[in-house]
């Protein structure tokens, strides 16, 4: 009798174990041929363009498994928070989500996590660039599995550093104190007909709050902190205890290009958008996302440039650039909560992650695929950038544009100091996180 039950108590046991690693994508493993059935119907939203999905799931997905039927629903990113809002409040939410890094906290009591058992934070870390480590959520799990990275690059003109006789892009951000005088062209009167780059204001350069995070986190400030559990705390004016170093300098050093009287004078705010006058060939130095070069290179296809990793900070022990990443997240109020964990674990499986990096034009979020390479020139430029790309816990970005904005224009318009207009900046952001 003891060895029967003894027996029982394996086999249940091994069930048990099987059962586990089956449900963590190690059996059977995601992008692998298997003969198990796993079928069902799930919801996807995201804002990833139709046609964009529909191949990926059509050409790469549906032939591998075919008894997993997902419905992507296309929403605008302008509307995306509202519309999951406003599904979950009416009981018709999706089963899964492809949320940006800037919607991951707002949305975290909503997302039904990866528990240690299914997915450990050492396999995430081992897997996936750091940029993707916004998903996870200390000591208790993953909320997402990183699903797309859009990093920023530097595009340059190379057309007017020949003719300024500048024979590379700069590789410091301290060159441009010197790279500025050289290609900007301007009247008398200050009037710029030339720029070397858009700095100093915010409202007509594109990506004016991404630009400032990214140089914000190359010296060191991580600008929001996470606590305990899912308290943020803002560091703007850096901190002792923990060598977080103020921001302020990022801010003089940004708004120096908009002063009339500095050297580096380069933009103002009567200028057209930043992405359009480099577009136009007028604008020596835009800093840009991957995802942006087909539509330049469609807008002119005469424009004569090129892609570098963004800048460094001299001296810096660690290179990093800045970008966007998206993870695919599975919906507490799903019905099919399980097969939906399980096929955000295909998704960003290597061989499917290399799928979506092709169909959307951008570099994989993980790390296996970015360590293969690629010949194509720009993109060893986005896979390189892709590699070292952080981000940051942005709480409300539809109001922390507007703050970034008023701290901006408060320094160039001379209305406060520097150091006043980030301690704002600072109370500001305190509110956000309270």
């Amino acid at each position: 009798m003891k060895n029967i039950q003894l027996i029982i108590t394996i086999v249940f046991g091994a069930l048990a174990v099987l059962g586990l690693f089956s449900f963590a994508g190690i059996i059977p493993k995601p992008g692998a041929s298997s003969t198990a059935k796993i079928t069902g119907n799930l919801t996807m939203w995201g804002t990833v363009p139709k046609a964009n999905m529909d191949k990926f799931l059509q050409q790469y997905f549906s032939p591998d498994y075919s008894d997993i039927h997902i419905t992507y629903v296309p929403k605008n990113s302008a509307t995306f928070a509202s519309n999951i809002i406003e599904a979950l409040a009416a009981g018709k939410g999706p089963d899964m989500v492809i949320l940006p890094n800037d919607l991951i906290v707002r949305f975290s009591d909503k997302i039904e996590l990866f528990t240690p058992a299914m997915y450990t934070e050492r396999t995430f870390r081992d897997t996936f660039i750091q940029a993707g480590e916004i998903f996870i959520q200390p000591g208790e799990g993953i909320l997402a599995l990183p699903f797309s990275v859009d990093p920023m690059v530097m595009y340059w003109n190379r057309d007017i550093f020949t003719s300024g006789g500048i024979v590379e892009p700069p590789k410091y951000w301290d060159q441009f104190l010197t790279l500025s005088p050289v290609l900007t062209k301007k009247s008398e009167s200050k009037e710029i007909s030339q720029s070397a780059v858009a700095f100093g204001e915010f409202r007509n350069v594109t990506h004016a709050k991404d630009i400032l995070a990214m140089l914000m986190l190359q010296t060191g400030n991580p600008m929001v902190v996470r606590r305990t559990g899912n308290v943020f705390l803002p560091v703007f004016m850096g901190s002792n205890e923990q060598r977080i170093p103020p921001v302020s300098e990022v801010f003089r050093f940004y708004t120096d290009f908009a002063d009339p009287l500095n050297m580096a004078y380069s933009w103002n705010r009567s200028l057209p958008e930043s992405k359009n006058l480099f577009i136009a060939g007028k604008l020596a130095i835009y800093f840009g996302y991957a995802s942006e070069i087909s539509s330049i290179q469609a807008k002119n296809p005469n424009l004569n440039f090129d892609v570098a990793l963004v800048p460094q900070v001299r001296d810096s022990a660690n290179r990093s650039a800045f970008g966007r990443v998206s993870g695919l997240a599975t919906m507490k109020t799903s019905p099919n909560k399980s097969l939906a964990l399980y096929t955000a674990q295909i998704f960003s499986s290597s061989k499917y992650s290399e799928y979506i990096s092709s169909t959307l034009a951008t570099p994989s979020p993980n790390r296996s695929v970015l360590a293969k390479g690629t010949a194509n020139p720009f993109m060893k430029v986005f896979y390189d950038s892709a590699l070292i790309s952080k981000t940051w816990f942005d709480l409300r970005p539809e109001l922390t544009d507007g703050l970034f904005q008023q701290t901006v224009e408060s320094i160039s318009s001379g209305k406060s100091t520097v150091v006043d207009a980030v301690g704002k900046l600072q109370a500001d952001f305190s509110v956000l996180t309270q």
